[in-house]
């Protein structure tokens, strides 16, 4: 008989943690998805106004609810993919200085061990794109510090990064620049911007959830709308586009 009641209440017990637990997945999935939706809300007023700073109340499912804010970001910082580009919209800064750091010295997928030209071979180095109000862009090639790719024929090499970076440049914004383009080539790689009186240069997201037993919170950053990075590489003229 006690072995009969030993049974029942182990099964019993363990039926009554299988149900606590569901209940926990199901609220936190429920608090996500809320938090997910905050998200996208947040990144669809961006699109319609990127003036907007406003925070957002969130409503779900029962006694789930939450809140989004969107905050702005005067430096930028974001991991960037080879190839792809960061954007900065310098009109109300230039002239002036700004530093440059990329590639984080503990990611190896941004820090290979290896220095050599070619896709994933090296360090990101980076070409820095320089468009000016009267139509005309003007181009930099850095490479990265301690590693020079060989015949790639850039003209200069970074130094010694801090904060955790591999490499670092100081960038001189010449008069009637309105925007800069940095794109990592041969790696990705996390590229922070600074500069003393720089205006918006990113859009960070906060998205907060919470019902039941759950909490979710998701962090977003946006960078700035840009046209297509082929747009580097044209000239226009009338109607037609030469390269």
């Amino acid at each position: 008989m006690g072995l009969v009641v030993g049974i029942a209440l182990s099964l019993a017990s363990r039926s009554l943690g299988d149900t606590v637990l569901s209940r926990q997945e199901s609220e936190s999935a429920k608090a996500f998805r809320l938090a997910e939706t905050g998200v996208e809300q947040a990144l669809n007023a961006l699109r319609l106004d990127t003036s907007t700073t406003e925070t957002l109340s969130l409503s779900g499912e029962g006694d789930f609810s939450g809140t989004t804010s969107i905050g702005r970001s005067t430096s930028f910082g974001l991991y960037v993919k080879e190839g792809e580009q960061a954007h900065l919209d310098v009109g109300s800064f230039a002239p002036g200085n700004l530093t440059v750091l990329w590639t984080k010295t503990s990611d190896t997928r941004e820090n290979p061990s290896s220095c050599s030209a070619g896709s994933g071979n090296s360090p990101a180095a980076i070409e820095i794109v320089a468009h000016k109000s009267d139509g005309t862009a003007s181009f930099a090639y850095l490479n990265p510090y301690n590693c020079t790719p060989e015949t790639n024929g850039f003209g200069g090499t970074a130094v010694a990064g801090d904060d955790g970076y591999r490499s670092r440049v100081t960038y001189s914004v010449a008069a009637g620049t309105v925007a800069i383009r940095i794109r990592p080539l041969y790696s990705d790689s996390t590229i922070a911007v600074s500069g003393s009186g720089l205006s918006t240069q990113l859009y960070l997201i906060q998205s907060k959830a919470v019902g039941g037993d759950a909490q979710k919170e998701i962090e977003v950053k946006r960078g700035l709308d840009a046209p297509a990075s082929v747009f580097d590489y044209a000239l226009f003229s009338g109607s037609s586009i030469e390269k």
